[in-house]
C-alpha cells in the first residue's frame, strides 16, 4: 500500500508536561477492517485530552507497540515528534537516496544501488519491514542466509555497512528511536585475507608478445602500463589522456591526474584519484618496453583521429579500436582482457585487472635494490605524502628503480 507523506508536528516538552502524557495501543474496527492506533492522553490544566494516530492498514501489533514506545521515549526526553511510520523501502527511496547520497562518491553510490536492487538484496529482504520493526534478529537471519548462499564475508559486510548507514540516518531523522543502530548487535563472518594473484614476468612477456602478434592494442597498453609502469588502478587507466603522457627523448613519464568511474546509469563520471597520493608522476625508461608501446599507440591514435570523420575518442588513451572510437568503459576493458586471455593465452590463468597491479608490486618487490619508497610512489599509496617535499630527488631515484625493472624484463625471452 502506497502512503502519502505525513506532515510533521513537533513541540518541545518540559519534564512536567511529559509526566502528564501517556501512550497506548488500541485495536479498532474500521470499514476496511481492523487497524491499530496510538492513543495519546495529555492532561492540561486538569483537563484530559485524548488524540489518536491511526496506523496504516497491515501494520502488525509488534510494529504498533514499537511506535508507541518510541513516542513515549521521545516525550520522556522532552522532545515529542510525530512522524508517519515508514517502511525501509519508502524511507530509502523517498528520503535516504534523494537527500543523503548527493555528496558520496559516484562509485560508492553505484555500489549502494547495486546492493539495494540486487536479487535477494537489501530491498527484497528488508523493504516491507517498518523501520521500527527492524531488529538485530531480523538482520542476523539475513546475514546467516547470505553465509549459507555462499556470499563472501566482504560482500556481507558491505551489505551490513550500507544498511547501517540507512538506519543510522533514519534514527537521526527521528523515524526510529533506538539507543544504538540494530546492526551493532549482530555477528558477522570473519574476514579472510585473500592473497592477491600475480603473473610472473615470464607470463607478462608471453601476454605482451601475443598481444603484439594479434595487434590487440588494448591488451598491450593495459598489461604494459599495469605490469611494468606503476600498476595503475582501472579507473586511473580509463582516465588517461595523451597530454598526461610525455615521451620525449630526454625524459618520459605518465602523469596520473584523475579517475573515471561508471555511475548507476551507465554514464562515465570523472572524479579525483582514490587518494591524494594517487596524483603522481611515474617515470618510464626512454626506449624501454612501455615507452615503445605508448609511442606505437599514440601514432595509431593520431592516425584514427585525422582520418576518421566520426572519431569520438577525443584525447583519451583507452578507446575502442573501431568506429566511432568511443572512450572505453571499465567493464569493457576487463571483458576485452578476459576474451584475449581465453583465446590467445589459454594456458595462462585469467586474473582480475587489479591483479595486474599486484603483478607490478610483486615484480618490484622481487628485484634486489628496488626502493620501497619508489614502489609506494608509483602505485599511489597514501604514505607517499611524507615524501612529497623531496619530489625531484624521488623522481630521479624512482627512474633508476624503473630502469632496474626494465632491464630485468628485457632479459626474459618470449
Amino acid at each position: 500500500m502506497i502512503l502519502k507523506t505525513a506532515m510533521i508536528s513537533e513541540s518541545a516538552l518540559t519534564r512536567k508536561e511529559a509526566d502528564k502524557m501517556s501512550f497506548n495501543v488500541e485495536k479498532v474496527k474500521r470499514k476496511d477492517g481492523f487497524r491499530y492506533r496510538i492513543v495519546k492522553d495529555t492532561v492540561v490544566n486538569g483537563i484530559r485530552k485524548r488524540t489518536y494516530k491511526v496506523l496504516p492498514k497491515g501494520t502488525k501489533k509488534s510494529v504498533a507497540e514499537h511506535i508507541c514506545n518510541e513516542m513515549a521515549l521521545n516525550a520522556q526526553f522532552g522532545h515529542f515528534i510525530e512522524k508517519e511510520p515508514l517502511t525501509f523501502q519508502r524511507y530509502a527511496e523517498e528520503i535516504y537516496f534523494p537527500k543523503y547520497t548527493n555528496y558520496i562518491s559516484v562509485s560508492t553510490k553505484r555500489g549502494y544501488l547495486q546492493l539495494y536492487n540486487a536479487p535477494n538484496g537489501v530491498k527484497e529482504i528488508l523493504g516491507n519491514y517498518y523501520l521500527a520493526e527492524i531488529s538485530p534478529e531480523i538482520l542476523q537471519d539475513m546475514v546467516n542466509d547470505y553465509v549459507k548462499n555462499g556470499k563472501s564475508p566482504k560482500t556481507i559486510r558491505n551489505h551490513v555497512s550500507f544498511i547501517s548507514s540507512i538506519l543510522t540516518q533514519a534514527m537521526k531523522d527521528n523515524y526510529m528511536k533506538r539507543q544504538e543502530v540494530p546492526t551493532n548487535y549482530i555477528r558477522l563472518p570473519e574476514m579472510v585475507q585473500e592473497e592477491g594473484k600475480a603473473y610472473t614476468l615470464q607470463q607478462v612477456r608471453t601476454i605482451l608478445t601475443r598481444a603484439q602478434e594479434t595487434n590487440n592494442r588494448t591488451v598491450e597498453l593495459l598489461v604494459g602500463i599495469c605490469c611494468l609502469a606503476g600498476g595503475l588502478r582501472r579507473s586511473e587507466l580509463i582516465a588517461l589522456k595523451w597530454e598526461d603522457i610525455v615521451l620525449d627523448r630526454t625524459e618520459a613519464y605518465i602523469h596520473v591526474r584523475r579517475a573515471i568511474v561508471e555511475d548507476g546509469n551507465g554514464n562515465m563520471v570523472e572524479k579525483p584519484t582514490k587518494t591524494k597520493a594517487g596524483r603522481r608522476m611515474i617515470p618510464i625508461m626512454v626506449d624501454g618496453t612501455v615507452y615503445k608501446i605508448l609511442q606505437k599507440a599514440r601514432k595509431e591514435h593520431m592516425k584514427w583521429q585525422s582520418s576518421e570523420p566520426d572519431f569520438q575518442g577525443g584525447n583519451s588513451v583507452f578507446i575502442l579500436p573501431h568506429k566511432p572510437y568511443n572512450l572505453m568503459k571499465p567493464m569493457t576493458l576487463y571483458k576485452n582482457f578476459k576474451r584475449f586471455m581465453k583465446n590467445e593465452c589459454p594456458e595462462l590463468p585469467c586474473y582480475r585487472l587489479h591483479d595486474l597491479r599486484h603483478t607490478y608490486i610483486t615484480a618490484c618487490t622481487n628485484i634486489e635494490g628496488f626502493s620501497e619508497l619508489s614502489l609506494i610512489g608509483t602505485v599511489g599509496h597514501s604514505t607517499i605524502e611524507n615524501s612529497k617535499r623531496y619530489q625531484h630527488p624521488l623522481m630521479q631515484k624512482t627512474l633508476a628503480d624503473m630502469e632496474k625493472l626494465e632491464k630485468t624484463f628485457s632479459k626474459i625471452k618470449a
